[in-house]
């Protein structure tokens, strides 16, 4: 009776200590029917043994959403088990699946949900290289998948030998907008290849960890690689970490990436060498910023920041900007200046809504948050370039960042 009510079951919510005892699963599964006919969406997350045999008598016609987390089993015959028994209904309407891990057998039984438009995967350390290439070909043929999130970056290789593989160019993903890929760098370049030309793409995310010497070379081809074969994105996120500082030269790709597609969102975080108020105006002046409305530079084992003198020329060349997230250098010595400046030209009237200062932890910080004006300052600084932020954080690991942010805060809401 209660059950046909029951539209969401999230095994996530439970306490980890609580489990079904082996006789109800046998119980259970005596019924032989589906045990909530009305399910729209469940989450199962570490399962025992044993209860993942009730799991085929949870769905129903009406699930819409299904997420497995089943990480510690191998042989992966649980969850292939429900994703046959679901597919068997050919009229199922299934929207959205992820399952962790996932098994490249799975990618026959995912193709026959012909309306999914929702798919991440997290495919476990079996999957060969051209097994993954040959999953992207088989995705395509879901005419209505517009997100799609591929994980291969746990427990696998990063030779860079993956000259064999030649990316299937006739892939065509009909209807896909937005896309994410975790793998090392050259499988990263390989599946952002299989992409071909997509005018519809949209969004675009990677995400790269290695320890090779040449990441810097390859994480520079997936950024021309993905201004290649996506001419149309409006969202950018890549994310390269690796034991080697990546070179200038793979931010320097990124400025040119988003000066010739002009997303609105662009979002990078590498190890790299880190940068400095030069390239923050190289940014604006060569119209790389211009037009975004939300930019996220984040980089770490970096031995230089800019300093808050660059968001000057920020609030100057980029009148879209809604959201900005950038490391800086702390120093309060030219601010004041600067706001005199700032307050004899016309009022700037910018619509920039948040704002995230990372501070690098070390003496010059120290110093900084031990400067009595460093609040007053900073905030008429913040105050004259952006009248309507709404929301300002302080981030990094000083021990006074939290007072500091706290006193910033405080501070705007009375100017």
């Amino acid at each position: 009776m209660y059950a046909r009510r029951v539209r969401v079951l999230d095994g996530g919510c439970l306490p980890r200590e609580v489990h079904l005892a082996p006789s109800a699963c046998t119980y259970l599964s005596s019924f032989r029917r589906p045990l909530v006919p009305g399910l729209q969406e469940i989450r199962m997350y570490d399962l025992r043994e044993h209860e993942w045999t009730i799991l085929v008598l949870l769905y129903s016609t009406r699930l819409k959403i299904v997420d497995l987390n089943d990480e510690d089993r191998d042989d992966g015959s649980v969850i292939g088990g429900f994703l046959h028994s679901l597919g068997c209904d050919e009229s199922h309407g299934l929207e959205k699946l992820r399952v962790l891990t996932a098994r490249y057998t799975y990618v026959d039984l995912i193709t026959k949900f012909h309306m999914l438009n929702d798919v991440e995967l997290w495919f476990s350390r079996g999957t060969t290289k051209a097994q993954l290439v040959e999953a992207f070909s088989k995705l395509s043929a879901l005419n209505r998948l517009s997100r799609l999130r591929v994980n291969w970056g746990i427990g696998h290789d990063h030779h860079p030998l993956v000259s064999a593989l030649l990316p299937p160019r006739s892939v065509n993903f009909q209807s896909l907008h937005s896309i994410g890929i975790v793998a090392p760098p050259y499988m990263a370049l390989v599946l952002v290849q299989c992409l071909t030309v997509n005018t519809t793409l949209k969004r675009i995310r990677v995400c790269c960890t290695s320890s090779l010497l040449q990441q810097t070379t390859t994480s520079r081809q997936i950024v021309d690689e993905c201004g290649s074969v996506a001419p149309s994105l409006e969202e950018v996120d890549f994310k390269f970490y690796g034991d080697k500082l990546i070179g200038q030269e793979t931010f320097d790709a990124v400025l040119d990436l988003s000066r010739r597609l002009r997303p609105r969102t662009l979002k990078f975080t590498w190890s790299g060498l880190g940068f400095d108020d030069a390239y923050i105006q190289k940014g604006c002046l060569s119209r790389c910023f211009s037009h975004l409305e939300v930019l996220h530079i984040k980089t770490f084992s970096a031995s230089h920041f800019p300093t808050l003198q660059v968001l000057r020329s920020l609030a100057i060349h980029c009148p879209l900007l809604k959201d900005l997230n950038l490391p800086f250098t702390a120093e309060v010595e030219h601010l004041p200046l600067l706001i005199k400046e700032i307050k004899n030209e016309l009022p700037l009237s910018h619509c920039l809504k948040s704002l995230v200062i990372f501070l690098k932890h070390g003496p010059q910080t120290t110093k900084f948050l031990a400067h009595g004006e460093a609040v007053p300052i900073v905030s008429e600084y913040l105050a004259s370039l952006f009248p309507s932020l709404e929301h300002s954080y302080v981030e990094g690991s000083a021990k006074d960042l939290a007072l500091f942010e706290k006193g910033i805060r405080r501070t705007l809401k009375t100017l």
